[in-house]
C-alpha cells in the first residue's frame, strides 16, 4: 500500500523561496509506485495550502493569486485524532460553518528552511500530531539552528569551532561600545557577524575594521535577538558533508565549494547557476562552482566525515543534515556549521556515492518512521492514582512527591 507523504515547505522565513525549490524538487523525485504526494505550503503569512498546482514552479510566480488556485489546510480533530483538513472540498465535516474534508498523512517531509521550520516548531507540531516526520527532532532541530548553542556543544564534545563571541540584541542595543570592545578584544579582523538563528547566509556581514563592525552587529540586530561573532579564516577552504542515519549515520562524499565573492553570501549560493565538477546542472540551489568529490586526500576527507559524523550525533540529529567546514592554510579543520534540513536535501552529495535522490527520499522516509517507533516506545502512561487521590481532597502535601 502507498504512503501518503505531505511535502511541507515555505513557512515565514527569509528563507522562504529556497524551500519552495527544495521541495518542488523532492515531490517531483518521490517515488511514484510507493508514495502519493500530499504538498503542504505554509505562505509567508503563515496560512496553509495543499493543492497539485503547488507541485509545479509556475504557481509561484504571483504569490498574490496563489490562494485562488489551491485550497487552505487547518488543524482540526477527528475521530479523536488531530490531522489535518482541507476546506471546502466536500461535505459533511463542518468547522466553524466550513465545509472541510479530514486529509491524513502517514509522513511528513519536511523542506523548511530557516525560522519557523527547520528550527524545532514544525517539528513540534508533528510530535504533537502523532505523525513521523523526515528531520531531527525538536531538540535537534533547535540546536541545529542555533549557531551559539551549537559551537557550546561542539566545544564540549572535542569538535573544533573558531574562536566567537556573542551577545544579546538587547546588550548590543544598550552597550554598543561594550560589545565592540568585547570582541576586538577576544578576536582579529577581519570577522564575520551573523544572527545565531538564520541560514543561507542571510544578515551575514564581513567586518575589516570597527566601523564595518559596528554597521555589521546592526544588520544582524535586525534578524534575530542574538548575535554572533566569529573570527574569519583567511586563505581557506570550504568543504561540505552530508551525514545520514539516526542513531548510525553515515557521511556522504566531500564538496569543495569555490565562490569569487568575499564569502559564500545569499547570492553567491542561490543566484548563480553553476555546473559541478561532475558535469551536472543545478541551477538555482548552488553556489558559482564546487568540486565533488572534494579533492582533499584520503586522510583529509576521512577526517572531515568523521567530524561530520561526530557532530551529528553531538545535536542528536536525525535524516540527513549537511555539515560545513573551513579549512586554514595549515590543515587545521574547524566545524563551521550544521544545517539540519539543507538545500535540496543534498541530494547531489549522495548521489556521488552512488545514491540516487529518488533512492535517498525513500530512505529519509524509512529513517523517520524508525524514529517514529522509537519515540513510540516510551513509557507515557504511569500509576498516579494516589496523587490525583490526594490532589481531589485540597491538600497540597507537606512532603516531595
Amino acid at each position: 500500500m502507498k504512503r501518503r507523504v505531505a511535502v511541507v515547505f515555505g513557512s515565514r522565513s527569509v528563507e522562504h523561496e529556497v524551500s519552495i525549490i527544495t521541495a518542488v524538487q523532492a515531490m517531483n523525485s518521490l517515488d511514484p509506485d510507493q508514495f502519493d504526494v500530499v504538498p503542504l505550503y505554509v505562505s509567508k503569512d503563515g496560512v496553509w495550502f495543499t493543492g497539485e498546482a503547488l507541485k509545479t514552479m509556475d504557481v509561484f510566480g504571483d504569490l498574490a493569486a496563489l490562494p485562488g488556485k489551491v485550497q487552505r489546510v487547518q488543524l482540526q480533530p477527528f475521530s479523536g485524532k488531530l490531522t489535518f483538513a482541507v476546506r471546502g472540498l466536500r461535505k459533511g465535516f463542518m468547522v466553524r460553518g466550513v465545509d472541510v474534508e479530514p486529509l491524513a498523512v502517514d509522513v511528513g517531509l519536511l523542506c523548511n528552511h530557516g525560522t519557523n521550520g527547520e528550527d524545532g516548531t514544525v517539528q513540534g507540531m508533528f510530535e504533537l500530531l502523532g505523525i513521523p516526520y523526515t528531520s531531527s527532532s525538536v531538540t535537534g532541530s533547535a540546536l541545529g539552528m542555533d549557531k551559539v548553542f551549537q559551537k557550546q556543544l561542539f566545544m564540549a564534545a572535542g569538535i573544533p569551532v573558531v574562536p566567537y563571541v556573542s551577545f544579546s540584541r538587547r546588550t548590543w542595543r544598550a552597550s554598543p561600545d561594550d560589545c565592540l570592545r568585547k570582541a576586538e578584544q577576544r578576536l582579529q579582523f577581519p570577522m564575520f557577524v551573523k544572527p545565531a538563528n538564520l541560514g543561507s547566509s542571510v544578515g551575514i556581514t564581513r567586518a575589516t575594521d570597527h566601523d564595518t563592525l559596528c554597521y555589521a552587529l546592526e544588520v544582524a540586530s535586525h534578524f534575530d535577538r542574538k548575535l554572533l561573532v566569529e573570527q574569519a579564516i583567511t586563505d581557506h577552504r570550504e568543504v561540505n558533508c552530508a551525514v545520514l542515519g539516526n542513531d548510525e549515520p553515515m557521511p556522504s562524499a566531500c564538496e569543495e565549494v569555490f565562490s569569487s565573492h568575499a564569502f559564500l553570501d545569499y547570492d553567491a549560493k542561490y543566484k548563480v547557476g553553476y555546473k559541478t565538477t561532475t558535469g551536472s546542472d543545478h541551477d538555482g540551489q548552488k553556489a558559482e562552482a564546487r568540486k565533488v568529490p572534494a579533492n582533499l586526500g584520503d586522510d583529509l576527507t576521512s577526517r572531515i566525515q568523521e567530524l561530520a559524523c561526530r557532530a551529528f550525533v553531538a545535536l542528536d540529529c536525525r535524516g540527513v543534515a549537511r555539515v560545513d567546514f573551513l579549512i586554514d592554510a595549515s590543515g587545521a579543520v574547524y566545524v563551521n556549521e550544521i544545517n539540519t534540513i539543507p538545500g535540496a536535501l543534498s541530494f547531489y552529495l549522495w548521489e556521488a556515492v552512488g545514491m540516487q535522490y529518488r533512492d535517498l527520499l525513500t530512505k529519509l522516509i524509512d529513517l523517520a518512521c524508525e524514529a517514529f517507533e522509537d519515540r513510540r516506545s516510551n513509557v507515557i502512561n504511569y500509576n498516579v492514582s494516589d496523587l490525583l487521590k490526594l490532589g481531589s481532597k485540597g491538600k497540597s502535601g507537606s512532603k516531595s512527591v
